[in-house]
């Protein structure tokens, strides 16, 4: 049987947003628990807010904030935990809903086609890590 529309739309529905920036906090924590692409976008990342708070506010992106759902108008990275695959995004939007729409739209081509992207265009974004779904990602705003 299919869920109810109820479950889809409830708070079980978001539990793998929830996942990511979990995983985006535990990130400043304890930055040795993650591969070495991770530890280095991480370190990239904050020197560039460093140089980035004087023309604009960065606490936003902190952790503790919620920044995968809150910050907007951001620059994010979608990155492989696996393997050092990133797919840089733009969004007037969260990092959040942009993940998530990004993924309903990829997935629903891929389903409409019922095809594999060719070897010509899978480096292309429409072929991008949105469509492996939030397990084995990290969503990191730069």
């Amino acid at each position: 049987p299919s869920p109810s529309p109820s479950a889809c739309s409830g708070p079980a529905a978001y539990a793998p947003i929830y996942a990511l920036q979990a995983a985006y906090d535990e990130l400043f924590e304890r930055p040795w628990r993650f591969p070495a692409h991770l530890q280095l976008l991480h370190t990239l990342a904050l020197e560039e807010r460093e140089r980035r708070q004087d023309l604009a506010d960065q606490t936003p992106l902190l952790p503790g904030r919620s920044a995968l759902l809150a910050a907007r108008k951001v620059v994010y990275a979608i990155v492989g935990r696996g393997n050092p695959r990133i797919q840089v995004c733009v969004t007037r939007f969260s990092c959040a809903q942009d993940f998530l729409e990004r993924s309903a739209r990829e997935g629903r081509r891929a389903m409409e086609t019922g095809r594999r992207p060719s070897e010509r265009r899978k480096g292309a974004a429409r072929n991008g890590l949105a469509l492996q779904g939030p397990d084995g990602l990290l969503l990191y705003p730069l």
